[in-house]
């Protein structure tokens, strides 16, 4: 039977078939312990952990997990529904006033993940000018809004490349135009940016890159966003809280304000250890996506003791700067000696440190001999990563110990020779 007589059902089981055949399916583990420590109970043994987020291990501390517990007791397991029609509950309300603090920013409005945040907010703001002119016609009030200089109504979105897999989805439901620049490339952003014809330009970027590691340029995207009168957003989902001399971010990390750009979206899920996200910025725009942001409007929120308890981790988290700085340390210690054994880790700067492999089956074997040796630490491969680029994508924490990472470099100098992977 050809493809083309075959069912939908019969295609996407066939193509499942091809991947699992050719060992490229991901086989992550099933663990028997907590995801959020260094060390884990797989299948019967120990093993160490290089992929988890809880970077600053917040996650089981235990003032976090008693803030958890008494926001458990006080208001149930869930939420009892969105926040616009039933569970606008006070504990959230002190979650985003904490991290528009912490970050800067006059206000914030948090989701049930950060996936949701960048999803939800980056076609809303591509609206505003609809919504503008519903609400003009039914409130009876009309303002003139000319374009000027020859420019057309509507948007334009300028995307970074590498940006994270919730900015490419948010943009592709905006349905504006959409202007895609090269990594880092702010002569090209620049070029975009004075060809556009569009009255409205926006442009988002990642502050770390998560699989790369390597930081925006947020300087140079400010200015531009000023210069071209764009609205900026800086998803600083691994920034936050690790980058900076007080964990505040990408900006704090740059020593620029934080009124250098419009909207900053962030998650409690890496350095706060908890899930969710949020975006921050000016009061009012934060209450505009309050009532236009249909993953905010139309699903639940946070549960309230993760709130409670990432509320308390922000605060721990500030009080404690060694978690970050040790955090730090490690990812540097190992960057230098993974390189030093020959390994590319894509310019690398933050906590994430990729170790390029390339060919896909290859970057499968290394994660294979790597769960031979007790280390768990899965492979990033298309379509995380270009065909091509696939790595394993090792992330350092607090939690870990020089001695853990000594034994990773020794596994991964093995591999390096089992496989012959230069050369």
């Amino acid at each position: 039977m050809s493809d083309v007589d075959q069912s939908p059902a019969e295609r996407v089981k066939n193509l499942v078939r091809l991947v699992k055949d050719s060992g490229l399916y991901p086989n992550n583990p099933i663990v028997n312990s907590a995801t959020t420590e260094p060390v884990i109970w797989v299948g019967g043994r120990d093993h160490l952990l290089f992929c988890s987020n809880n970077l600053l291990g917040l996650s089981n501390h235990p003032k976090v997990k008693e803030a958890a517990a008494k926001a458990l007791d006080r208001y149930g397991l869930g939420s009892g529904g969105s926040r616009q029609m039933a569970a606008n509950i006070d504990v959230h309300r002190a979650l985003e006033q904490r991290i528009a603090e912490f970050v800067g920013q006059e206000d914030a409005i948090c989701f049930a993940a950060g996936y949701m945040a960048n999803v939800g907010v980056v076609p809303t703001l591509m609206k505003v000018d609809l919504l503008q002119s519903i609400a003009e016609v039914h409130l009876g009030h009309s303002s003139a809004r000319s374009t000027g200089n020859g420019e057309t109504p509507g948007w334009e979105i300028f995307s970074e490349e590498l940006n994270h897999a919730s900015i490419v989805d948010g943009v592709r439901l905006a349905q504006a135009d959409v202007s895609k620049y090269p990594h880092k490339d702010m002569k090209h952003l620049a070029t975009c940016l004075t060809k556009s014809k569009k009255a409205s330009k926006f442009i988002v970027s990642d502050g770390v890159f998560s699989m790369d590691g390597d930081i925006a340029p947020i300087p140079q995207l400010a200015d531009l966003a000023a210069a071209h009168k764009a609205l900026l957003m800086i998803d600083d989902a691994h920034g936050v809280g690790m980058l900076g001399a007080n964990g505040r971010g990408s900006l704090e990390h740059h020593d620029i304000p934080s009124s250098a750009v419009d909207l900053q979206m962030g998650t409690f899920t890496k350095a706060f250890g908890g899930v969710g996200g949020y975006v921050a910025g000016d009061q009012e725009i934060i209450d505009f996506l309050r009532i236009s942001a249909r993953t905010y409007i139309f699903s639940a929120p946070l549960p309230p003791s993760i709130a409670a308890g990432v509320a308390e981790a922000i605060d721990i988290a500030e009080r404690e700067p060694w978690r970050r700085e040790k955090a730090m340390e490690n990812a540097f210690y190992f960057r230098r000696e993974v390189e030093a054994l020959g390994f590319d880790t894509l310019g690398s700067e933050a906590h994430i440190v990729p170790v390029l492999i390339g060919n896909e089956l290859a970057a499968a074997e290394v994660t294979n001999q790597l769960r031979h040796r007790g280390i768990v630490a899965p492979h990033a491969r298309y379509p995380a990563v270009a065909l091509g680029r696939a790595r394993i994508r090792f992330v350092m924490t607090c939690q870990h110990e020089r001695e853990q990472i000594d034994f990773l470099l020794g596994c991964l100098a093995e591999i390096r020779d089992n496989l012959k992977l230069h050369g």
